[in-house]
């Protein structure tokens, strides 16, 4: 049965709701490479997935699946493998398991010595990268997954707060606002090691699609676009978003990702909207209206036409002012007026 839809947005009237699946805020969201599944993991410890289909402006979706073995403490983040039925997920109770959605069976693979809040399945160099706040980075074999030790171990500056891999680049952002690019071809060296530029909190990176550079945000409703290549730093600029003129308040960039097919991006933030931008043009392609709470992940699906987005607080502003109003993962079906570079 398909629950409410979004009335109070035009942009989102034909957006769905998916069944509930979570009794917390959800901290993962991610589509599966090639086919119609969608996973969700939240802060009580689930994973799920659904399956969805859409027919012009209409999506459907149903649940799939729920881990039968959860982990003992939150699952923070996960990735997919590339035929879709295998799904890596990484936890503050300190380990990362694969779940095979065909035998339902659960593997333990990972461990580290703090929560890891970072999983990336690269098939093309046969590894599962986890990143903890452990101040490292490991590689671990996908032929030997669950037998002990990982391949290469990299120990960073500070804790791994943000991360994305496109391979072969990788790029992570720690605590200490230092930001490591690797080439995956040399796993174990970073290639080049900056400070942020941005003053705060670094909270979201994604590279983009060509992977010349990457976004990133900060807790002080900032991005910044950034490029590898020092020929092209000229190209660098911040710019400010997530804020409320109204009463001056700053929001956290929760997320940002970038759209496959035209390599624009949504930013999502503390102040419940998310927005979609054309770097390039250093325009706003799309705001979509205010919800109830914070967006605390989002994710395009593999064909760039849904994009997905959970509603849930995200603590930013302490345990006092926790909101559990409206917490739901929607489906929008993407309009390519609202994602195409404005030519």
């Amino acid at each position: 049965p398909n629950a409410r839809r979004m009335q109070s947005d035009p942009a989102r009237l034909n957006d769905l709701e998916l069944p509930k699946c979570c009794d917390d805020s959800v901290s993962s969201l991610k589509f599966s490479p090639n086919s119609n599944f969608l996973s969700v993991t939240s802060w009580d410890n689930s994973c799920s997935v659904f399956e969805y289909s859409k027919n012009g402006n209409t999506i459907q979706a149903n649940p799939k699946a729920q881990m039968s073995n959860p982990h003992s403490g939150p699952v923070l983040g996960c990735s997919w493998n590339s035929g879709g039925n295998k799904i890596y997920t990484v936890s503050a109770d300190k380990t990362g398991k694969v779940w095979d959605l065909a035998s339902s069976q659960v593997v333990q693979f990972a461990a580290h010595d703090a929560p890891i809040e970072h999983v990336f399945a690269v098939e093309e160099m046969g590894m599962v990268i986890t990143a903890s706040w452990d101040k490292t980075i490991k590689y671990w074999p996908i032929n030997s997954l669950g037998q002990g030790q990982p391949a290469a171990t990299v120990t960073l500056s500070e804790r791994v707060y943000a991360m994305d891999v496109k391979y072969p680049a990788m790029v992570v952002a720690c605590a200490d606002k230092q930001i490591y690019v690797f080439d995956l071809n040399k796993p174990t060296e970073p290639m080049r090691t900056h400070a942020s530029p941005l003053r705060h909190q670094i909270r979201t990176i994604s590279l983009f699609v060509d992977k010349k550079g990457y976004a990133m945000g900060s807790i002080e409703g900032r991005v910044q676009i950034y490029h590898v290549d020092q020929a092209e730093q000229s190209k660098n600029f911040a710019f400010k978003c997530h804020r409320d003129t109204n009463t001056q308040e700053i929001y956290a960039v929760n997320a940002i990702c970038f759209h496959k097919q035209f390599g624009t991006f949504c930013t999502a933030g503390s102040d419940g909207t998310f927005n979609f931008w054309d770097k390039d043009a250093k325009q706003r392609l799309k705001n979509f209206a205010k919800l109830p709470n914070s967006i605390s992940a989002v994710d395009f699906n593999h064909t760039g036409d849904i994009f997905g987005y959970a509603i849930g607080y995200d603590w930013s502003k302490g345990y006092d002012a926790q909101n559990r109003a409206n917490e739901s993962v929607w489906l929008h079906p993407v309009q390519e007026a609202e994602v195409k570079p404005k030519k």
